[in-house]
């Protein structure tokens, strides 16, 4: 019996129609999920505009990873700006457990908010800690690097403010952060060793 009969060339021609057709309504089913999440995550922004973050917070149930994060990261900015820390801080570490997996950078910005609040809310020891655990090679090293200039200029230790203070002048060539750590070192100069940078 000949495998290239007509039934079997009928079987394999509806099977690829089939395939054809599965597939094209998956893709349609995957691009009405995205337009679904980023409608959610729309209203999630209208939501805390109207200062409704309880109504904001509920959505996070319905929107899957790592899309959630995004929201995660927006209650976070949220409270951070209403001065809700312990809420910022808790949002914060949510994106970064969420985009662990998905999107390292993402996680090392996730993890560079949660420590920034750490800082804001006094806690600086604990914001090292979590910035001492970031590797060097992140988009974000030179933000890092700043915040642990800001963290041990807080603590008073200004040995490791001048330290830090150089390293960001010979690796960062964001001029806005270059001058904040300038302006460090200036307000610090004259407490410990603290030794003048150029950011020129």
């Amino acid at each position: 019996m000949e495998f290239l009969n007509w039934k079997n060339l009928l079987s394999i021609l509806f099977g690829g129609i089939l395939a054809g057709l599965l597939l094209g309504g998956y893709k349609a089913y995957e691009q009405h999920r995205k337009e679904e999440i980023a409608e959610k995550l729309y209203l999630a922004e209208e939501l805390l505009y109207k200062n409704q973050t309880a109504e904001a917070e509920k959505l996070a149930s319905e929107i899957p990873p790592p899309a959630v994060g995004y929201l995660y990261l927006r209650l976070g900015d949220y409270y951070a700006s209403h001065r809700k820390l312990d809420k910022a801080f808790a949002e914060f570490q949510n994106a970064a457990e969420v985009f662990n997996s998905t999107d390292k950078p993402l996680h090392y910005f996730s993890l560079e908010r949660a420590a920034y609040i750490l800082y804001r809310k006094g806690d600086y020891e604990k914001s090292l800690q979590l910035l001492d655990a970031l590797p060097d090679d992140i988009p974000n090293f030179c933000e890092v690097q700043l915040l642990k200039a800001e963290n041990y200029a807080a603590l008073g230790d200004y040995t490791r403010l001048t330290e830090i203070a150089n390293r960001i002048v010979q690796s960062c060539p964001d001029k806005t952060i270059r001058m904040t750590v300038d302006y460090l070192v200036y307000k610090y100069r004259g407490k410990g060793e603290i030794k003048p940078v150029r950011s020129e």
